[in-house]
């Protein structure tokens, strides 16, 4: 009694064993299955810019105005606002960031045409090393974002400010070959708004969208932004003034309202810094 008792517990416990080897060949093999398909199926990226050699899953242009120096605390508030948009970007966004330097006729070309990496917090803690994934997101992606927007928010002067031009240019570059609704756009402009060219000037004349789209240049200086998102981080200038009169009032910032709509964008907010 004894003698079979021992030999079915002997079998009991053996087929424990195989239950338990099997049981941990389906788990190796079902990690391995993961590892082998997420690897099969991750994006490949360009090694320049990070972005999916596929295209990017959205786009985010930042126009920063540097024809005027920008206040301590106007730097402070545009780089609280960029680490905002880092943390809410998605893996592929890309982001262009241009300076106001364009004109009618020539290519404008961002400073840094950037993709976003996978963040840490999304990382698969069974297949992938969060600690490397914080490396490369820091290493390619938030502090090469950092280092190029505080280069850009240093002390400058320019003798013109041509912010239409160049917001027609950058929407070339950066939307030109995107099909609308294809993917997110998105436009941040970083300025006081205040157009001076010889072409058109607000430092001469009240902002007017309707005189200025009854002219002929209108259609060689209109954007196409494709039903891009605009956000305005409106820069105070007291010192701009037309006659004696401070130009950046509601007049002007609805000038800009208009602009937009009528060149398919959304104005979805004009924050005064």
């Amino acid at each position: 009694m004894t003698s079979g008792r021992r030999r079915s517990r002997g079998n009991s416990d053996a087929a424990k064993g195989v239950l338990l080897a099997a049981l941990g060949v389906a788990v190796l093999a079902a990690l391995l299955g993961g590892f082998f398909y997420i690897k099969q199926t991750r994006p490949q990226l360009d090694a320049e810019t990070n972005c999916p050699k596929t295209g990017p899953t959205a786009i985010h242009v930042l126009l920063f105005d540097r024809s005027d120096p920008i206040t301590d605390q106007q730097a402070q508030r545009i780089r609280q606002t960029v680490e905002k948009l880092k943390e809410a970007a998605p893996f592929g966004m890309r982001f262009d960031i241009y300076t106001f330097q364009g004109d009618s006729t020539h290519v404008l070309q961002p400073k840094l045409r950037l993709c976003a990496l996978g963040k840490p917090s999304e990382a698969n803690q069974w297949i992938e090393n969060p600690e490397r994934m914080r490396q490369r997101y820091e290493g390619r992606f938030s502090s090469v974002l950092d280092q190029t927007v505080s280069e850009l928010l240093r002390a400058s002067k320019e003798n013109s400010s041509p912010i239409v031009e160049s917001l027609r240019a950058a929407a070339i570059s950066s939307f030109g070959s995107i099909e609308r609704g294809q993917v997110p756009l998105r436009l941040t402009m970083i300025s006081d708004m205040i157009q001076h060219t010889t072409l058109y000037s607000q430092f001469q004349a009240e902002p007017n969208f309707q005189q200025l789209a009854r002219m002929p240049a209108w259609s060689t200086l209109q954007p196409q932004l494709k039903g891009a998102d605009v956000d305005i981080l409106y820069l105070l200038r007291l010192s701009a003034t037309r006659k004696g009169t401070p130009i950046q009032n509601r007049g002007h910032q609805l000038f800009w309202e208009q602009l937009i709509s009528d060149s398919s964008g959304h104005l979805t907010g004009i924050e005064t810094l």
